[in-house]
């Protein structure tokens, strides 16, 4: 299931790029999925992670397509982990800041390893282009950016502490943000 996830991203992500660079947007999906897998060996876990951005960022991709191609649960998931892009970039953020404490702990697992995943992107590149990187992105203001990376670490806190993975994500929030 996890290969045949690989390359429904794949093919779903042509075309598509990180923002701000020529990097193939299909390398964001593909770093979530093995984060994903260092937490979990569950496959449909692994495929939603795979395919977390596929419903959000892709023309054709719905929740009722994936639960044909995988499974009701990947397709739950992958739903559950999906913004509504229609609202402000305030309201989403917010929006997923409440919900995430709650979310089953699989959806948790895949919004962990994606902000991990940008978290990454973040420190790799600031040193590169500095100040600029803000201008990436919808929200162009870097304490806004912030706000919303801590908001993620602070409701996910109780649950993934112990967590390497969540560790790692602490500790590139205190570098890049504090």
């Amino acid at each position: 299931m996890v290969e045949r996830a690989v390359e429904f991203a794949t093919k779903a992500h042509a075309g598509q790029f990180r923002k701000g660079t020529r990097r193939p947007y299909i390398v964001h999906p593909i770093e979530v999925k093995e984060i994903v897998s260092r937490m979990t060996s569950d496959e449909e876990i692994i495929s939603a992670a795979v395919l977390h951005d596929t419903i959000e960022d892709c023309s054709g991709v719905t929740e009722e397509v994936l639960a044909l191609e995988f499974s009701p649960r990947v397709a739950r998931m992958v739903a559950g982990e999906s913004e509504d892009k229609s609202r402000t970039w305030l309201e989403r953020k917010s929006a997923t800041i409440r919900s995430i404490g709650s979310a089953p702990r699989e959806v948790q697992m895949i919004g962990l390893a994606d902000k991990l995943s940008n978290m990454r992107d973040i420190d790799r590149d600031y040193p590169k282009v500095g100040e600029e990187l803000w201008n990436r992105f919808r929200m162009k203001d870097k304490k806004m950016i912030g706000w919303y990376y801590k908001g993620i670490r602070d409701a996910l806190a109780n649950d993934f502490r112990d967590e390497p993975v969540f560790q790692e994500y602490c500790r590139l929030i205190r570098k890049n943000f504090d």
